[in-house]
């Protein structure tokens, strides 16, 4: 049974849980710690997850680097065990542990450490891992309460990892596959205490750049960063190497006129075209009009932009050009800041405006 899903791209960090599992024994158990309540000012929100080994190593970010290392030893008692344990940092409270911790914010955080085994739990991890690779969201739902310790996963697919307790809730609820990020509810068996987190993880960002020159260097390399999947397009040798570019960006060296051959432009979340080139930009942006990505962008000023969208007859799509937000950039490196802050800003649904001024607001 197939799902569809709305755009969504809420950044939860999975991409660096899923290259810290890769880079484990594949049979090796974990503890997975996941946000389930959080209570006033936290740098987490419910569904942020993260994994720790039998070693004390771990990937992932729940708080701003000051819980981490307290979590590694919460998660020895569950490599013990195997009994799933709630944790709560309440950071308003004026006591030793606090303090001792350097947390200076004024927020509650609730979480749940569960043992990922493999005979359960491990599964999930792969199952996230091959659906983000084809390009699919997933639904997670992680067991609370007194059946606490289940978890398991249903990509838009169809394709289904984990505990089987949990499958029909999870296809229910994908039925109407969620824009929202996270949410709990009292599981099937209606037990007293016995909820179900649900967590929309949606597939990586892929961010395509169209232009190889050296102001698309710095811009990679930051939405790199982002974790975010970056395709780099150009017809110039000198240009689309892989060797400028971060490990793991695609970089395709075709003529802009073949770049819906050469990529799946339909799998595209957002486009920069860059290239300097006034023709070889209108190709480009020719083709990424046809599929339709949430964020289109082209260096230069207003002029050249509406010049663009003519010879690419596309000129009822929204375009942003002069690409990327006000900062005051002009060197590559700023220009790069303001770009990715832009994009990250609209694949969110946020305006990047400043935040000082709804403190004032307030």
């Amino acid at each position: 049974m197939e799902f569809s899903a709305p755009e969504s791209h809420v950044h939860l960090g999975l991409p660096a849980l899923l290259d810290f599992h890769r880079g484990r024994a594949a049979d090796e158990p974990l503890v997975l710690a996941t946000v389930i309540a959080t209570e006033g000012s936290t740098y987490r929100k419910p569904g942020a997850m993260m994994l720790i080994a039998p070693d004390g190593a771990f990937a992932g970010l729940i708080s701003g680097g000051c819980l981490e290392g307290d979590l590694a030893q919460h998660a020895r008692a569950v490599f013990e065990t195997g009994e799933a344990v709630p944790v709560t940092y309440d950071m308003s409270a004026g006591d030793d542990l606090v303090w001792n911790l350097g947390i200076g914010c004024d927020g509650v955080i609730h979480l749940q450490l569960q043992l990922l085994a493999p005979d359960g739990g491990l599964d999930v991890l792969r199952r996230i891992d091959a659906s983000h690779a084809d390009r699919q969201p997933v639904l997670l739902a992680v067991s609370l309460g007194k059946g606490a310790g289940r978890i398991a996963a249903l990509d838009a697919a169809g394709e289904f990892a984990g505990a089987s307790t949990l499958h029909a809730g999870l296809e229910r609820a994908a039925r109407d596959w969620p824009d929202w990020r996270c949410r709990r509810f009292a599981a099937e068996s209606g037990a007293e205490g016995d909820e179900v987190i649900l967590i929309h993880a949606p597939a990586p960002v892929r961010v395509l750049v169209c232009g190889a020159g050296p102001d698309a260097v710095p811009l990679v390399r930051i939405l790199a960063e982002l974790d975010w999947d970056v395709v780099v397009t150009d017809h110039r040798p000198a240009f689309a190497r892989a060797d400028r570019f971060p490990a793991g960006c695609q970089v395709v060296r075709c003529r802009p006129e073949a770049l819906g051959e050469a990529i799946d432009l339909a799998r595209i979340d957002a486009a920069v075209v860059m290239s300097h080139h006034l023709e070889s930009d209108a190709a480009c942006l020719r083709q990424v009009a046809r599929a339709g990505p949430r964020y289109v962008g082209t260096l230069g000023p207003r002029a050249r932009r509406r010049r663009l969208q003519e010879m690419a007859d596309c000129e009822n799509l929204y375009v942003h050009g002069p690409v990327g937000l006000d900062i005051g950039a002009e060197l590559p490196a700023a220009i790069a800041v303001s770009i990715a802050a832009e994009v990250h800003a609209v694949l969110n649904d946020r305006d990047g405006h400043v935040l000082t001024e709804c403190d004032h607001d307030d």
